[in-house]
This record gives C-alpha cells, sequence and structure tokens, in this order.
C-alpha cells in the first residue's frame, strides 16, 4: 500500500545512513564490565523499552531498542524475545519509498507474527524473555492487573500475553518482572499513560494521578526488593511530539485555500481552531474530503473535524498538567528509593529546539528529516534510541563507576538508521 505525502497520514501510533538495523546491532563490539552490578540487568517499560519504531514492534526495532544497545556496549548477556526469522517483521511497520516526485509510504505486511487482527494476537514466543520485558502500550495503570495478558480477557495486551509463559496468564506485570532477581533494572514507563488519551483526542480517559503514583510505588518496590540498583526515565512532553505538530491549523488552511478551519471540542462547542490547538495527524488527509452534502470537512460550522481528531487548548492543558504531576511523582519515588532518575524530557526538549547534536549527527522533531523520530511521529528512530542509550549509559558511569571495572564505551550514533527505506529486491 503506497500513499505520497500529501494523503499519507494513517499510521498505527499507540500499540540518514540506511543499512540493516539488525546487523548494526548484532555487529557491534564493546568491551565486557566485570562486575557484579550488571551481571543481571533487566530493562522495563513500554514501547520505547521493547524497542517500537516506525509503527510497530519488528525484529529489527527490537536489536535497536536502547536497553540492548547499552547492554551491547557494557558486554553483558540480555536475551530478548526475538520475532523469529520467517516472522522478521512482527507487527508489519511503516517505511519509504521516493519517486521522483514524491516520498511515498508502503506498509510492511509479509513475514508477520500476527494470527488474529481483531483482537490482535501474536504468535507466541517460546524462548526465555530474561532481560528485555518492553511491552508495547504498556502503561503504569496496567502494571499490577492480574490477567492483562491473558488472551481470554477483553482488553489484554498482546504483547504482554506473547512473553508469558504457559500457565502464567493472570500473573501482573510487576510481578512478571519481580521473577526475574535482577541486580540492574532501567525503567521506562508513563508515556502511554498520556498518549492514550491524547492520541485518541480525549476519547480514552487519561491515568488518574493517584493510580499512576500507586502502581509505580509498587512496582518499583518490586524491582529493588533484593537491593537491586537502577535508572529510571521521566515522561517526555507528548504533546512536542511529530504525531501533534506536523502541521498547525494555520499552514494547513493556507495549503487547502480556507481562511479558517472548524474543529469539535471535548465539550462539543464547535468553533475555528486557532494556534493554541493541535490536530491529529492520522486527521490530516479529512480536512477538506467531501461529504454527501458537498461540504467539505473542516471547512463550515456545520461539517467541522470531530473531537476525536484534534487537542483542543483546554485538553493541551490537562496533558501539560498532567504530565507534571507524572513526572513529579517519577522524581519522588526515585529519590526515595535511591533510583537515578534519567531526564528524557530534557532530551527530547533539546531534540525539539534544535538544541542537539552528537558525532557530528544535528536533531530535530521533523518527521523525514530530524533523525531521532520514525515515522510513526512518536518512537524514535534506531538513531534516536542510539542516543537514549547514550544518555543511559553516560548515567551509568557517572553513577556507578566505583562499581565498574571499567567505563562502558558510548555509541556512534552516526552508523544508525535515521529513516526507514524500504529495501528493494532485485
Amino acid at each position: 500500500m503506497k500513499r505520497s505525502l500529501k494523503i499519507f497520514i494513517g499510521i498505527l501510533t499507540g500499540f540518514v545512513a540506511i543499512t540493516s538495523c539488525e546487523n548494526q546491532a548484532e555487529e557491534l563490539t564493546s568491551t565486557a564490565i566485570e562486575s557484579s552490578l550488571l551481571s543481571k540487568y533487566i530493562s522495563v517499560g513500554g514501547s520505547l523499552t521493547a524497542g517500537y519504531t516506525n509503527g510497530g514492534l519488528y525484529r529489527e526495532g527490537q536489536l535497536a531498542s536502547y536497553p540492548n544497545l547499552v547492554a551491547q556496549q557494557a558486554g553483558v548477556k540480555f536475551d530478548q524475545a526475538l520475532f523469529p526469522v520467517g516472522q522478521e517483521n512482527g507487527t508489519g511497520y511503516w517505511a519509504t519509498t521516493q519517486n521522483n516526485t514524491s516520498l511515498q509510504f508502503d506498509k510492511i505486511s509479509d513475514k508477520l507474527a500476527v494470527l488474529t487482527t481483531s483482537p490482535l494476537t501474536l504468535a507466541k514466543y517460546s524462548g526465555s524473555v530474561a532481560n528485555n520485558y518492553g511491552v508495547v502500550g504498556l502503561r503504569v495503570s496496567d502494571v499490577n492487573k492480574a490477567g492483562f495478558g491473558n488472551a481470554k480477557i477483553q482488553g489484554f495486551n498482546p504483547f504482554f500475553e506473547r512473553i508469558l509463559p504457559a500457565g502464567k496468564e493472570e500473573t501482573s506485570y510487576t510481578d512478571f518482572v519481580k521473577e526475574s532477581n535482577a541486580t540492574f533494572f532501567t525503567v521506562s514507563i508513563g508515556e502511554q499513560d498520556l498518549l492514550s488519551y491524547a492520541t485518541s483526542g480525549g476519547k480514552i480517559s487519561m491515568t488518574e494521578t493517584s493510580s499512576f503514583a500507586l502502581n509505580i510505588q509498587k512496582m518499583l518496590d518490586a524491582l529493588v526488593v533484593n537491593k537491586a540498583k537502577g535508572i529510571l526515565t521521566n515522561i517526555p512532553n507528548v504533546l512536542d511530539l511529530p504525531y501533534f505538530n506536523f502541521y498547525t491549523f494555520s499552514e494547513l488552511a493556507k495549503k487547502l485555500g480556507t481562511t479558517e478551519i472548524y474543529i469539535t471540542t471535548g465539550n462539543g462547542i464547535v468553533r475555528a481552531a486557532t494556534a493554541n490547538d493541535k490536530i491529529l495527524i492520522e486527521a490530516i488527509a479529512n480536512v477538506g474530503k467531501l461529504n454527501a452534502g458537498n461540504q467539505k470537512k473542516g471547512f463550515t460550522m456545520t461539517y467541522p473535524l470531530t473531537t476525536e481528531e484534534v487537542l483542543d487548548k483546554d485538553e493541551i492543558s490537562i496533558i501539560a498538567s498532567r504530565l507534571s504531576d507524572f513526572n513529579g511523582i517519577l522524581k519522588f519515588e526515585a529519590e526515595k528509593r535511591g533510583i537515578v532518575l534519567v531526564d528524557l524530557n530534557s532530551l527530547y526538549a533539546q531534540v525539539n529546539n534544535k538544541n542537539y547534536s552528537v558525532n557530528g549527527v544535528k536533531f530535530d522533531n521533523s518527521l523525514f528529516t530530524g533523525g531521532f523520530f520514525s515515522l510513526d511521529g512518536i518512537s524514535p528512530t534506531p538513531r534516536g534510541s542510539a542516543v537514549i542509550a547514550n544518555e543511559i549509559i553516560k548515567v551509568i558511569n557517572e553513577n556507578y563507576k566505583n562499581s565498574l571495572k571499567t567505563t562502558i564505551p558510548s555509541l556512534d550514533v552516526s552508523n544508525f538508521e535515521a529513516l526507514k527505506v524500504k529495501q528493494t529486491q532485485f
């Protein structure tokens, strides 16, 4: 399925050197760190931890997950639930192709591990998870739910179900990672608690602050119960992601030759969009579409964009407030347990403000040329994951130098893929 830049928007959201990312990850060389600190390193969290990128989870993305890159550089054993050969494209993902006039997009849909699509179920992973416990779409509000990986229960998570051993279907995520007996951990979670609300235009409820606090406390307590050391990342500002900033309403109106674009707010009010509102990337192609009455969508008050297609200024304010609450909780709970906090929020802000560069590579939040964000407009590219891995490595070296025999070397991020291009078959 191909789409030009003008009409491409339909990207799966929740759940530039072009070479094979799998080869990049597997060919990394590193110095083994002879330390009991990292003798059992596990990674905990959601889509970022799992290696979700370009709108899907697939083997190349898994190999470029930041925890795997950290482990490779440290020279420590790190098992992941990799999609096997023959199913290496996992859920499928987006890739680009170039013709003479525009950038086009293909949904890679062969060699999948998908068993059913409604609900989504995936081929079971039969090996040992052991180290990477990343689960796509995992929210803090989910981590203590019994049966969250049970395919017989409505609302289960297919990515968690895929890695749960037989007979463990009722095990909560917290109890599952507690069984790892880790000596060191990294945790990246909480972004999806905001994104579920944000990417649905406010339709799906956001995690309550009290629930977030209670669940993160229980999970962190389980991780440090055996005196394990660890790192916790805070949550980036989701409102700065390309998914919500592909076009402003004024840019879109000018492009389509209209003076105003009308939206429906979360309160049901129809009004002209302002600079304080955002359109979801997947809704852009709907603007100007004709209905049966020959009206162009968004061009009149009688045929506005729906509330699910936009974030109005009040919804944006709610997200910003909840982000502040969540990050405050993460900081407090990390300090209380001696867990080192890594400021991903600040890193993403530098990328958004075009103030981040490394190895001679500059980054920004442009969807196609920025290098950091993948084609889904939310998750990082392999190059972006390498940037995050370097931040984690730097913090490990600074805070645990007395436990390490030598420092962990950083990655050259220029060696990693910045834009997913479909490989041409000859």
